[in-house]
């Protein structure tokens, strides 16, 4: 049966340059930066190109973000997707968990999908949150920290992750999420007649109207939040160990949050 596959890419900056916090203190200087694909998201991209050449089918590379990030999606196209696409969004330092995924959510509405696949998380966040925030505005089964898929007879076999080095084996319906795990597989790299071959395709922008999404409010969801300021971390040391009940741990916790202005009533 072939398969209809969307996989969720994310261009992040590299992480092995050093950053700088911008004048307004909300972002990092991005003036000096080279973006690349988040790590997880080799993972994804591999996971889908592998199904379809297993099942056949089309596999389509889907991000948000500005008119840089198509360098990433022309990697993908070169690496094996079918086609690419980006929702037009061009502020870099507007991040927010849950407006974005009701971005890709509504974007993945407009394409036909028997399979969405993300990384388990962003290098430059490492919220984990974008899959299952999707799946859960998408009304999908969804399955996370996945390390092995397989697909027979309309259903979907996967491998989790778990502490301690177990694993636990569940079967999903399909449409579904699954948020592809670090080291699930070998991600390829791409030949360089593909890659001649990806600088030549288009590449579909979408525009948050056509998705029926304009405005804050449109797009605001109830656990959205927004990035208050950044600042460099501390000298080291003075670190606080927690003993007690969990319930004391809980409350030292909360307590010292509240000192250091983390949280606010």
């Amino acid at each position: 049966m072939p398969l209809n596959i969307v996989v969720c890419l994310k261009q992040i900056p590299n992480p092995d340059l050093q950053f700088q916090i911008a004048a307004d203190g909300k972002d990092i200087r991005r003036d000096a930066l080279n973006y690349k694909l988040n790590g997880a998201d080799e993972y994804a991209l591999e996971e889908a190109v592998r199904l379809k050449e297993t099942h056949g089918g089309r596999v389509v590379a889907l991000t948000l973000g500005p008119k840089r990030a198509e360098q990433m999606l022309r990697e993908a196209l070169a690496k094996g997707a079918d086609e690419a696409a980006r929702v037009t969004y061009d502020d870099p330092a507007a991040f927010d968990v849950g407006k974005n995924a009701r971005l890709l959510a509504a974007a993945v509405r407009t394409l036909p999908h028997d399979l969405v696949l993300t990384g388990v998380q962003s290098d430059d966040y490492g919220n984990s949150a974008t899959g299952g925030l999707m799946a859960g505005l998408l009304k999908l089964p969804h399955a996370s920290v996945v390390t092995r898929v397989a697909f027979a007879g309309g259903r979907l076999e996967v491998a989790c992750e778990l502490e301690g080095g177990l694993q636990r084996v569940v079967a999903l319906p399909t449409p579904a999420l699954l948020s592809i795990q670090f080291g699930a597989n070998t991600p390829r790299y791409a030949p360089l007649p593909a890659i001649m071959k990806a600088s030549r395709q288009p590449i579909k922008e979408i525009g948050p109207a056509a998705l029926g999404l304009t405005g804050w409010d449109a797009l605001a969801v109830p656990y959205s939040f927004g990035i208050r300021g950044l600042s460099p971390p501390g000298a080291k040391g003075g670190a606080e160990m927690i003993t007690g009940s969990v319930e004391e741990q809980a409350k030292r916790f909360a307590t010292m949050l509240r000192e250091k202005g983390f949280v606010r009533r």
